[in-house]
């Protein structure tokens, strides 16, 4: 396989072979389906690497990841601080994976209006220990570009949480 199709490619066998969170989210609920296992995953994912892009996890921040894939409808029929606590277990080895395999397939999946509401939550993960970091906020703005959302989308979700901007302190 090209350096290229590699990218390109969004199949399961992909996801599946770098997310190791996926695999076991499949093993856990064997009656989701395979979209809701995708998007599960990736989700908790992005929500794991925001939370630990700074090599530290805040108490806060687990209980944020666990409000939003409840509140949010993200986790479907199972529960979420099953899956925060398996994004949790795999959050060192999810923090080495490049972003693209957790935003490519989930700009198949998701409209913009739930790709921003992805935007939000990560923001709001890192705003839950008190500070949005310089390092998370670029995280994040990396992420954005991978979810195909504009600047604009960033910035207004950046704003939501500007209190908390440590860049602003």
């Amino acid at each position: 396989m090209s350096i290229f199709n590699f990218f390109k490619n969004e199949s399961k066998d992909e996801v599946q072979k770098y997310n190791k969170l996926y695999s076991s989210l499949q093993i856990e609920f064997p009656n989701l389906v395979e979209k809701e296992l995708i998007i599960t995953s990736c989700i908790a994912g992005l929500l794991a690497r925001v939370a630990y892009v700074d090599f530290h996890l805040a108490s806060e921040e687990v209980e944020k990841m666990d409000d939003i894939l409840n509140k949010w409808g993200f986790c479907f029929d199972v529960q979420a601080s099953d899956v925060a606590q398996m994004a949790i277990k795999h959050i060192k080895e999810m923090a080495g994976l490049e972003n693209h395999l957790y935003v490519h397939p989930l700009k198949n999946h998701l409209s913009v209006d739930d790709r921003y509401r992805v935007l939000q939550s990560l923001f709001l993960i890192a705003a839950s220990d008190g500070n949005v970091d310089g390092i998370e906020s670029e995280e994040i703005r990396l992420i954005t570009k991978g979810l195909e959302l504009s600047n604009q989308h960033f910035l207004a979700a950046r704003a939501e949480v500007a209190k908390y901007l440590t860049a602003l302190k």
